[in-house]
């Protein structure tokens, strides 16, 4: 499943991701630092854990990698993730409570 659209809502502090089966997840700034996979927040044992994110934590920048992920930079400078496809729309499923 690859995305379609990208949107970064800045004012929302929100990335919406339009996906190719018309699905669309809205994913605040908070929810992704706290779901991000890089080893420093996750580690390197199996499994993906939350980590509370910073309070009112943005979304700074983001930027493709490849044609498989995207890069957040976040606003407490964050930036170590690699959030792909399949993580987005995991995080956008399960992630949210």
């Amino acid at each position: 499943m690859v995305p379609v659209d990208i949107a970064h809502h800045v004012k929302e502090a929100v990335l919406e991701v339009t996906w190719e089966d018309g699905a669309v997840s809205r994913l605040a700034a908070g929810l992704l630092r706290g779901w991000c996979p890089c080893a420093t927040c996750q580690g390197h044992t199996p499994g993906i854990r939350f980590h509370e994110p910073p309070a009112g934590v943005t979304i700074a920048e983001l930027h493709e990698v490849g044609a498989y992920a995207l890069g957040i930079r976040f606003s407490d400078g964050h930036d170590n993730g690699i959030f792909t496809w399949p993580h987005l729309r995991w995080v956008a499923a399960y992630g949210q409570g």
